[in-house]
Parts: C-alpha cells; sequence; structure tokens
C-alpha cells in the first residue's frame, strides 16, 4: 500500500531523497527504493534509522530473490 512520501537515504553513498513510501509485507516497514545518485537499493527512510538491522534483513532478502530470479532466466 502506498502511504505517500517519505525521505530516504543511501547507506552507499548517504544520499538523502524524496521517494513513495511503500508498505512493505503489511508491516510499519517501507520498501526500500532505488537511490537516484548510485542506483543501490540498500536504502532506508530517514525517520527509521534506528531499524538498520530489520533493513538489513530486507535488504538481503531482495538481493536473494533478485539472483534466484536472474538464475531461474539463466537456467531457461
Amino acid at each position: 500500500m502506498v502511504r505517500g512520501k517519505t525521505l530516504f537515504i543511501c547507506t552507499e553513498c548517504k544520499k538523502v531523497f524524496m521517494a513513495p513510501d511503500v508498505e512493505y509485507g503489511a508491516m510499519v516497514y517501507s520498501v526500500p527504493m532505488p537511490c537516484k545518485r548510485c542506483g543501490s537499493r540498500r536504502t532506508l527512510p530517514v525517520f527509521q534509522l534506528l531499524a538498520y538491522p530489520v533493513y538489513k534483513g530486507i535488504w538481503e532478502t531482495i538481493e536473494r530473490e533478485k539472483n534466484e530470479k536472474n538464475d531461474n532466466n539463466e537456467n531457461r
């Protein structure tokens, strides 16, 4: 569900940017949006910096799913 817009910070290049705030898995957390400067998905809302360990798990899940999807496409 889209909840509006929020400020995100990229953990790779430290850019702060505005992006849509989309609910992640029916939880209070937001879907990490791609950084507008470097393209990294390792981003989190500025107001949820204390949830860094949770977002670390979310980033790993996103990367794992992306890798599995790429592996499935290569095996076809």
